[in-house]
């Protein structure tokens, strides 16, 4: 017999749980359906090896923020969010450095040797950054504005050059306003699922995700104390104290639609589940194209889906390391300080972020990849055998279909390039090494789900966000069959961990319903 519910959410990531949280805070009937045998999609804590504890694919969160640890009775013990402290140290091959402390005038003094106008212009930018945050967070948990209602709410006023900015200009402009040195643009620039830091609206995607009214641009992110895990973990134990049921090794096979409107889903064992609401927190190719069947979808909405951006292809590398990676580039060459490279950027010009992303669209992994770097144990010892330390890294760019070989054929020699890369700037990189796993883009959408191994489901490019993610007009978390709505990092504000589209798809669905 069918089971009759008021909401499936299907998936159980950190947006997938947020949403079933809320929904089951306000009385409805939730189940989340999850086709892993674990919790949280791609916010995870894995023993990958005995003894080791490993972030294994998102690494640092953004949120959730205060308002929906407070909303949904997340207790301050559940999890622990440390910001690292620098924010961000890079190393350049010809072996100077830069780094990026939590204390602004600290930095500031650092990059003076980097020319007389690069202090100053460093206090000067911080400040049009907590304005752009500011826009932003106006934007954070509510539906989206569109480009022309946001140029109309903020003509006139002091905000106005800073919003044209983020929406006319790109991040590498915006820097150049401030600073003269490459070398500190680069230390500041980002652009990580827009392609590079000249393309226009990337400083609008890296501002998004940093609005949850907790941890801001300044310092990317934090490390979770016990791995992201904690996150999902906390988000779980809440959407079963509303009551909320969650069923792990329960893939949808499909979003079941009759008379033109959503009845529930079929597992990929065969067994249905019947609901008045589906909530995907899949990606919108998958939602849309994988567990949709075609002809209940207009063909026209169908290919524009398919032509959806999801070029910003991913890595993520894992080591265990005997000793801490020695770079050329730091201030102490005989003392390394753990703290000092727990978050390391590996991206030392523009030319450099611009041909990482011209091979992965030309079907090569990144020769020199764009990457990011932590050191979990510097903050968090506890999460490897005493004496040791856990490697992570998230690699930009990679092809989802590569034109030389399967990923599979090329695993082998795109992990060499890798370690090649990290060992220009670290020397002892290479022999310290006790362990190591590389996850392409193919292992990441096989054990994630999302397609092409595109972290935030969709690259957040101007023509992808705010009211145009993941379509106009299908903005609003609503998809255009009756019943069917989307929570996932697809949708409004942005991806990263943060929860926001979870909460705001919530508030989308109770509205509808006439339970707000």
């Amino acid at each position: 017999m069918a089971q009759r519910l008021d909401v499936i959410v299907v998936g159980a990531g950190h947006n997938g749980l947020v949403c079933a949280a809320y929904l089951a805070k306000a009385g409805l009937d939730v189940l989340v359906l999850e086709k892993s045998h674990r919790i949280g999609g791609a916010c995870i804590t894995e023993e990958l090896v005995p003894g080791f504890h490993f972030s294994t694919f998102a690494y640092s969160a953004h949120g959730p923020g205060p308002k929906i640890c407070r909303d949904l009775e997340i207790p301050e013990e559940a999890f622990t969010i440390v910001e690292y402290d620098p924010a961000s140290f890079m190393p350049f091959p010809d072996g100077d450095y830069a780094i990026q402390w939590l204390d602004h005038i600290k930095t500031a003094e650092g990059l003076e040797r980097f020319g007389p106008r690069e202090a100053d212009g460093y206090i000067v930018y911080q400040e049009f950054l907590r304005t752009a945050i500011g826009i932003c967070e106006d934007l954070f948990l509510v539906p989206p504005l569109s480009q022309q209602e946001l140029y109309h709410k903020y003509d006139g006023k002091p905000q106005q050059p800073v919003l044209e900015a983020m929406l006319g200009q790109s991040h590498w402009d915006v820097l150049c306003q401030f600073f003269d040195s490459e070398k500190v643009r680069c230390l500041l620039a980002r652009a990580d699922d827009v392609g590079y830091p000249s393309a226009i609206g990337s400083l609008l995607a890296e501002v998004m995700e940093c609005a949850s009214s907790g941890l801001g641009v300044q310092n990317q992110g934090g490390l979770v104390r016990g791995g992201m895990g904690m996150v999902t973990a906390a988000l779980a134990d809440a959407a079963k104290r509303y009551g909320t049921r969650i069923q792990t090794e329960s893939g949808v096979d499909q979003i079941l639609v009759e008379n033109g409107t959503v009845v529930g889903v079929r597992l990929v064992d065969g067994q249905r589940f019947d609901s008045r609401l589906v909530i995907s927190n899949a990606d919108p190719k998958r939602t849309f194209l994988k567990l949709v069947d075609p002809n209940d979808l207009d063909s026209n909405f169908c290919r524009q889906v398919e032509n959806l951006k999801t070029r910003a292809g991913y890595m993520k590398y894992h080591a265990i390391l005997s000793e801490l990676p020695r770079f050329t580039a730091t201030p102490n060459k005989e003392i390394v300080d753990p703290n000092s490279i727990t978050s390391v950027r590996i991206a030392p010009s523009l030319a450099y972020y611009e041909q990482a992303w011209l091979d992965a669209q030309n079907g090569i992994p990144s020769r020199n990849p764009v990457l990011s770097l932590q050191i979990p144990t510097a903050y968090c010892p506890e999460a490897a055998q005493e004496g040791k330390h856990i490697f992570g890294a998230w690699i930009r760019y990679a092809p989802a279909r590569p034109k030389n070989g399967s990923w599979k054929q090329l695993h082998q020699e795109t992990l060499d390039n890798v370690t090649r890369v990290i060992g220009d700037y670290c020397p002892n990189f290479l022999e310290c090494i006790e362990w190591q796993r590389l996850y392409s883009p193919a292992d990441i959408e096989q054990e994630t789900g999302i397609t092409n191994a595109s972290i935030r489901h969709l690259d957040m490019t101007l023509d992808q966000m705010l009211t145009k993610r993941p379509l106009a007009p299908w903005s609003s978390y609503k998809a255009p069959i009756p019943g069917l709505y989307l929570c996932g990092s697809g949708t409004h504000p942005c991806g990263s961990v943060t929860g926001a589209p979870g909460h705001n798809a919530a508030q989308a669905v109770l509205q509808e319903i006439g339970k707000q």
